[in-house]
């Protein structure tokens, strides 16, 4: 049977209640009021306990109900969270796969029925360690929903995680590449040869059109946005018949999932014993860019072929940058700049009337 319950002084209501995705059984939850708990509003908890009681022995609650009151005296999580949804899905230029895949695995552990308070948000960020990423999206997510629901957010700790920079060791050589992708049976032989010879993330690779020089642009609505890429190694081209576009099986095809072709190489590497993840092979792309180019390859170029900001471009790929390599780019084109003023003075000089 119900009860009221009381924690840092808001009065909720605790029982054990039908399961809110309509499973057999019930489960222990409570229900938020919305009321500070004062002897007053304990009055109007207990009539409210008395019907609730009543309804769970002729089985007639309804979660439903019981939302909508509280509602009444602020914003359910429920709620909050279609707002949010409102906001960066109908409004903005998050995709419904992406919320899906990215942001309710987080947003579905929060209580439904429960209001959106200073407090809950406190409690809900406490489930994460500060350093995790989990936790700094979900904090970025929360301080949304909390101006959303004209709520305070709480003073939490700031997040302190940071991507961690791919290690050269846990990258396949251009020799394992091409074993791992040689051993393969169509279409999975082209999915990876394209993601190794492109630097392509899963999603990217068949959406991607080749244009001459065997050149690939990469469209608009991919994660990044539009970029043209370069081959790296050109022979690959060849070697792995990526002119000859592999379309997925039909099993295999999911449009509701932007990770699909992701899931689908997943499969297939785990049955050939393949021991690296097929993100790797960007990776490995990331750092041939970087040994071919060598100092006059600069951040910006490397960046925008990998559709990265600089930053993160940095960030994710500084063991294969060599740091004298940035400075060789930086002299050079100091040197460049004093060449050009000194050409622009001697040419100033010699046109000048004597």
């Amino acid at each position: 049977m119900a009860s009221i319950s009381s924690y840092r002084e808001r009065l909720y209501v605790l029982g054990r209640f039908p399961r809110k995705d309509g499973a057999d059984g019930v489960k222990q939850s409570r229900i938020a009021t919305g009321l500070t708990d004062t002897p007053a509003n304990r009055k109007v908890v207990e009539k409210q306990v008395k019907k609730i009681n009543a309804q769970l022995k002729n089985g007639t609650f309804d979660w439903a109900e019981w939302e909508t009151r509280t509602a009444a005296h602020g914003t359910t999580w429920r709620q909050a969270i279609s707002k949010l949804h409102h906001q960066k899905c109908v409004l903005g230029t998050v995709k419904d796969s992406t919320w899906n895949e990215n942001y309710m695995g987080s947003l579905k552990l929060l209580p439904p029925g429960e209001l959106v308070t200073t407090e809950s948000i406190e409690k809900a960020l406490s489930k994460w360690e500060r350093g995790t990423y989990t936790y700094k999206k979900v904090t970025g997510l929360l301080k949304s929903i909390a101006v959303l629901c004209e709520v305070k957010f709480p003073e939490m700790p700031v997040p302190t995680y940071t991507k961690k920079a791919v290690a050269v060791r846990d990258v396949p050589t251009d020799q394992e590449i091409v074993d791992w992708v040689l051993s393969a049976e169509q279409p999975y032989r082209w999915f990876w040869g394209m993601a190794a010879t492109y630097g392509l993330r899963p999603h990217e690779i068949e959406v991607a059109e080749m244009i001459q020089k065997d050149y690939l642009q990469v469209p608009e609505q991919t994660k990044t946005g539009f970029r043209t890429v370069i081959p790296v190694r050109r022979e690959w081209v060849e070697l792995f018949g990526l002119r000859e576009k592999q379309e997925r099986a039909i099993e295999h095809r999911n449009d509701e999932r932007s990770d699909a072709v992701s899931q689908m190489l997943t499969k297939a590497r785990l049955r050939m014993k393949i021991k690296w993840t097929s993100y790797t092979l960007r990776h490995a792309y990331a750092g041939r860019l970087w040994l071919e180019g060598g100092s006059k390859l600069d951040i910006f170029t490397a960046a925008k072929l990998m559709g990265h900001s600089m930053k993160e471009h940095v960030e994710t790929y500084r063991a294969f940058i060599d740091p004298n390599q940035v400075a060789a780019v930086a002299e050079a084109a100091l040197d460049a700049n004093k060449l050009a003023a000194l050409t622009q003075i001697q040419e100033a000089v010699t046109s000048s009337p004597q």
